[in-house]
């Protein structure tokens, strides 16, 4: 691994949350956190005439290690100090409503991407408003930023690092087989057939852990669906104006899922495919592909090392017709502050701080990763380095489930049944019709 200016990886906790709660990325790709001297600025600074003391809550999921470097250098530019306070995440969104409910805010809060928080949170009555807020946007990249709009308003500040679903390969079977990545997807059901010729299996699916195959849509979508309806056609899944049912794209995504089971090229037995065999048949070579979220690189190192994540995993986007497609990163949790909390003008100037280009190099030392933030460096691997070079040329795009404030409801069950049936018009519109009774559960306008 090299340093470089780039993205990051979804920690093992992050795998269902990603999937199944849209969730953001939270891992690092060094397996452990990294010493780094405190932010440059801070030393020589006069601290606050009256220190006072914040309170920042945190599921008891997250590395505390890089919040806890930049605290140490606020205290010593500042004189405030941060108490950190953990939740368990389990339970992590109700005890923060019942704090809201009780009025027990704290100062400043990481919550899940997106603006599905606010709904939870009725943001616009308890949270600060951040669209117009200077010192805080300068450097975040705008597809990021955009994920948190909602009518025109931001109440979460995106931070961390972001990550991607996609497909991850094995380079040494590519290798054997004598194929490259695809350069568009008829390219890849050939690469796949050749690779199934050569006696190893091209695709692997978790079914029976229900959640891995809905990966295979999240990374279609926005290659194959986001060109067709556009940011308007979001706006108006967002607002019922427009049917899951009625778009012919994503329709597609499911001729081309059931495609892939009637060509073989998933391994045999895939309705007992789980996620954890998945990593050791794609390890020991025995499987050339996944349509996966990028929590499996964690898990590959852990079991396979470094050196074969660095030399033998690559990674790209879900096809087009035409080209290599485009590729779904997921936005990192967000920054939250009550307009009620105690020291609300001091967790405001708290995130500023976190936002400085040093405070950001500061915690990309301490948990590397994709990082949101332009001119931002973290050590990464190849495979994450790729992925930033289709951020660069424009070719990303935030997954939908993070810009959309309904959720696709019991999306993996459709999914198992659809593996068992086939049956394309029954699963799209049960998909489409669970989409349609969340929004109306969450009473969001049109629904």
């Amino acid at each position: 691994m090299r340093k470089t200016r780039a993205f990051a990886s979804i920690t093992v906790l992050a795998v269902s949350a990603a999937v199944l709660a849209a969730c953001g990325s939270s891992g690092d790709n060094n397996g452990g956190s990294v010493s780094s001297p405190s932010a440059s600025g801070a030393s020589g600074s006069k601290p606050a005439k009256d220190p006072v003391t914040l309170t920042f809550v945190i599921s008891n999921t997250e590395d505390t290690t890089p919040f806890t470097k930049l605290f140490e250098a606020y205290e010593e530019k500042t004189g405030n100090k941060v108490e950190l306070q953990a939740l368990p995440g389990g339970d992590y969104d109700n005890l923060i409503k019942t704090r809201f409910s009780t009025g027990d805010f704290p100062d400043l809060f990481l919550m899940q991407p997106g603006t599905k928080q606010y709904v939870k949170l009725r943001a616009d009555e308890t949270l600060h408003e951040w669209s117009n807020e200077a010192g805080v946007w300068d450097n975040v990249i705008d597809s990021i930023k955009q994920a948190q709009v909602e009518a025109d308003k931001i109440y979460g500040v995106p931070y961390g690092s972001t990550g991607m679903m996609g497909v991850f390969y094995n380079k040494d079977v590519f290798s054997k087989a004598g194929v490259n990545p695809p350069a568009n997807y008829a390219d890849l059901i050939e690469i796949a057939k050749k690779i199934k010729a050569a006696g190893v299996t091209p695709f692997y699916e978790g079914v029976k852990d229900a959640w891995p195959p809905q990966v295979f849509y999240y990374t279609g979508w926005v290659t194959q669906v986001d060109p067709a309806i556009g940011d308007e056609g979001v706006a108006k899944l967002n607002s019922n104006e427009l049917k899951l049912s009625d778009i012919a794209e994503l329709k597609d995504l499911f001729a081309k899922q059931k495609e892939l089971k009637e060509l073989g090229l998933y391994q045999d037995n895939v309705m007992s495919g789980t996620y954890d065999e998945l990593q050791n048949e794609f390890g020991e070579g025995k499987v050339a592909m996944t349509f996966m979220l990028d929590g499996v690189v964690s898990q590959l190192e852990k079991k396979f090392g470094k050196d074969f994540v660095s030399n033998s995993v690559g990674f790209f986007p879900f096809p087009s017709a035409t080209d290599t497609g485009t590729a779904m990163i997921t936005p990192p949790n967000q920054l939250m502050v009550p307009e009620k909390a105690k020291h609300a003008a001091e967790a405001i100037e708290l995130v500023k701080f976190m936002l400085e280009p040093e405070s950001v190099d500061l915690f990309y030392a301490n948990k590397p990763g994709i990082p949101i933030f332009k001119g931002a460096t973290s050590e990464l691997y190849p495979l994450q380095e790729d992925v930033k070079k289709y951020i660069d040329e424009g070719k990303s795009k935030v997954n939908i489930q993070n810009r959309l404030t309904p959720s696709f409801v019991d999306f993996s069950k459709t999914l198992q049944n659809f593996f068992l049936d086939g049956n394309i018009d029954k699963a799209i519109k049960e998909f489409s019709d669970n989409y349609q009774k969340d929004g109306k559960a969450k009473v969001l306008p049109g629904f």
